[in-house]
């Protein structure tokens, strides 16, 4: 008969629940941290791209409002809509529907016939004798007839910017374009749609423009298009030199910035801008259960804010804000 010494014996029972349990504690302990650090890592991956679409969208903004009022009149450079409940919607003139090389002066821009003035909601634009929707000679647009050969510099979803170039202080008018029935007319809803002072003598003309809009679904639009999700507001100020100092920290100077200067399209003399200042806030794709402190973000005249979600606060968000000086306007006079 072998007599084992007890040192050889197994684990016991006890023994073996022990280690099970502290096994159990360590695997709980790996997997909450292994968790953690996938929401760290996916909340980080969330903001990047927050703030990579901020910089892309930025830089094409940029570039627009640089070249707003290349080959037009100073008068149809910038138009939008000032807006304290809601995102503000910014107009540029559409640089690349005019081309240099083959454009005129004087030509630059449809002129529309007497009485086809913009107003509230959707109006049928009639421009003068000899003009037509093809501004340059070179069509960027297969608007009318959807043939697939360009016929027009207006495109349906774009923006139009409408003043009087014999009195660009009269401010402008914009809206979208819904159709183009024709190479001599044009259908638009107006969103900023009175020119202020006197009418007499006035010669409206219409440019294309680039629109910049957010719908309800935190969509950036551009032209009707999407440009990125996820974007919750756009606010735009407007800063004039109306004292011609040469700078634009004078009172009255900024627009937009607070509910008392709040800017009116029909009231700026774009031969005094300056410059656009303007807010992106972007939100992440996802929301962070860990974060609640998520709050809208509010800037310049901005004051209502959407009814919150069950997710707001559990939002990350960012704020881009750049400033951009309008090249081609300042004391240049007309074109024509």
């Amino acid at each position: 008969m072998v007599i084992r010494d007890r040192r050889e014996a197994g684990f016991s029972l006890i023994e073996l629940m022990i280690s099970a349990a502290l096994m159990g504690i360590v695997l709980v302990y790996l997997m909450q941290s292994f968790s953690a650090q996938q929401r760290t890592y996916v909340m980080v991956d969330q903001v990047t791209e927050a703030q990579q679409n901020l910089r892309a969208i930025s830089d094409l903004v940029e570039r627009e409002i640089r070249l707003a009022g290349f080959m037009v009149d100073e008068g149809g450079a910038v138009c939008g809509v000032d807006a304290t409940n809601g995102a503000d919607t910014l107009f540029v003139s559409d640089a690349a529907a005019l081309d240099p090389a083959t454009a005129v002066q004087p030509t630059l821009g449809a002129r529309l016939s007497a009485g086809s003035v913009p107003a509230s909601g959707s109006v049928t634009l009639t421009l003068g004798s000899g003009d037509t929707v093809v501004l340059d000679g070179q069509p960027a647009y297969d608007s009318i007839n959807a043939d697939g050969v360009n016929d027009s510099d207006f495109r349906v979803g774009g923006g139009v910017i409408v003043y009087d170039r014999n009195s660009p202080s009269r401010g402008a008018a914009c809206g979208t374009v819904t159709s183009v029935p024709s190479t001599t007319s044009l259908r638009v809803n107006f969103l900023a749609w009175t020119l202020g002072g006197a009418a007499a003598g006035a010669q409206l003309v219409a440019v294309p423009a680039h629109v910049y809009q957010i719908n309800g679904t935190a969509q950036l639009l551009r032209d009707g298009d999407l440009l990125s999700d996820d974007v919750e507001d756009l606010q735009v100020a407007y800063f004039y030199d109306n004292n011609a100092n040469n700078s634009v920290a004078d009172a009255g100077e900024g627009l937009g910035t607070t509910v008392a200067t709040s800017y009116a399209a029909s009231a700026a003399d774009n031969s005094n801008l300056r410059e656009l200042r303007l807010n992106f806030v972007v939100r992440t794709r996802g929301s962070d259960p860990t974060f609640t402190q998520g709050v809208f973000q509010t800037t310049e005249n901005r004051t209502v804010v959407p009814a919150p979600t069950a997710q707001d606060s559990q939002t990350r968000r960012r704020v881009h804000t750049t400033t951009v000086r309008v090249r081609n306007v300042g004391n240049r006079g007309l074109l024509g």
